[in-house]
């Protein structure tokens, strides 16, 4: 029973609120003392070693297990068992059901096998990363769309980029292109549900607490990762397709041996980015979204249609208090100083007078204090 309880916690996303946090973390400067523009990249070392401990905290056997899976899918995938099939190119006049039946019968298996890891991984990460499902989708169209961009490049250029034509280059710029609006989907998504999370769950007066709260769900090492993950899928498509494209391509070892090693990377990247927001927002119980689809999505259900959008209520005697949820899920907040009527969020400054607006609301009908958070019921575990 002790060994299922990581995963469970892992699940519920309490894993990323115990043991270590990043704002607690300290790493040895030496280049960034006396050189001050190199402290960004001292951060990103410490944020990295933090998602290193992690890692090592969280990653339990199902994560290992669904890296082996997908290794062995790309093993699958780029092997025929020395059967001749992917060295000689196959017959390209043989299509349809006598295409099938042309093929060598190793390299049929594998291409089998090759399908079912590949299905068996995507249902693995599909059920152990639930808050990212849509993500995962997006981010496999895009992988396979540089995988079939670079094939349609290669077809007509099989040394590309070189002796390639600018009609070559339009299948790699298509498939990069609808890589890119992908992760850039997945990545507004990602820190817009952050950004929510953070205000909602660890709102605090005390500023101190709350710049700590914002330091330990900082993306920059996970966007890095995600940026790493998008050159590392160019990388590995080309190495694939490259090693197919010459009707003899028997001496290309080396380039399927290079897709192996990258698609590897490829698939530890992938689980790291599922991984991590699952940890770090895990806890909300809610789909990852950027503001708008957010926003789109309670229309849908029926919220949302008043601007007011959910009223504060005193936890004691459920009188209303000035504090309220927008549609968006932002929270808004009526400023403590007298005369003052601005409106902002928890823990920023009023454009009218300059005051902090309060994380703290005191209920005039019974004069009881308690946090935003305790004002606004988590209709949906916000």
């Amino acid at each position: 029973m002790e060994e299922e309880e990581p995963e469970s916690e892992q699940a519920t996303g309490e894993q990323m609120h115990t043991g270590m946090r990043l704002s607690n973390m300290r790493l040895d400067q030496h280049l960034s003392i006396s050189q001050p523009w190199l402290v960004p990249l001292h951060d990103l070392k410490v944020e990295l070693s933090f998602h290193y401990h992690k890692v090592r905290e969280t990653w339990s056997k199902k994560s290992l297990i669904s890296l082996i899976i997908g290794s062995l899918a790309f093993l699958a995938g780029s092997s025929d068992l020395s059967s001749g099939e992917l060295s000689s190119g196959g017959n390209i006049w043989a299509v349809g059901i006598d295409g099938i039946a042309d093929v060598e019968w190793q390299a049929f298996a594998m291409m089998i096998t090759s399908f079912i890891l590949w299905a068996l991984f995507a249902l693995r990460i599909l059920s152990e990363y639930p808050l990212m499902r849509e993500k995962t989708i997006y981010l496999f169209v895009g992988w396979v769309s540089v995988q079939a961009g670079l094939v349609i490049s290669i077809a007509g250029a099989p040394r590309f980029p070189f002796d390639a034509t600018m009609f070559n280059f339009m299948g790699l710029i298509i498939g990069i292109a609808v890589l890119g609006f992908l992760s850039f989907n997945t990545w507004q998504a990602v820190m817009q549900t952050r950004d929510l999370h953070v205000i909602t769950q660890h709102s605090h007066p005390d500023p101190r607490k709350m710049q700590n709260a914002v330091r330990d769900h900082s993306l920059q090492a996970w966007v890095l990762i995600l940026i790493v993950w998008g050159f590392l899928v160019v990388i590995n498509g080309w190495f694939g397709a490259h090693s197919v494209a010459f009707r003899d391509s028997s001496g290309m070892g080396l380039y399927r041996v290079l897709y192996f090693l990258s698609g590897i990377l490829c698939v530890w990247s992938l689980i790291h980015l599922l991984w991590y927001p699952q940890m770090m927002l895990g806890a909300t119980g809610q789909e990852i979204e950027s503001d708008r689809a957010r926003e789109v999505s309670r229309k849908l259900r029926g919220e949302g249609e008043s601007a007011e959008g959910q009223q504060g209520e005193c936890p004691s005697c459920g009188s209303n208090t000035p504090v309220t949820r927008l549609p968006t899920g932002v929270l808004e907040v009526v400023c403590a100083t007298e005369e003052c009527y601005g409106v902002g969020a928890p823990g920023e400054r009023c454009e009218d007078c300059s005051s902090v607006f309060p994380n703290r609301i005191t209920c005039e009908g019974c004069g009881s204090s308690a946090p935003i958070s305790n004002h606004l019921p988590d209709q949906e575990a916000w």
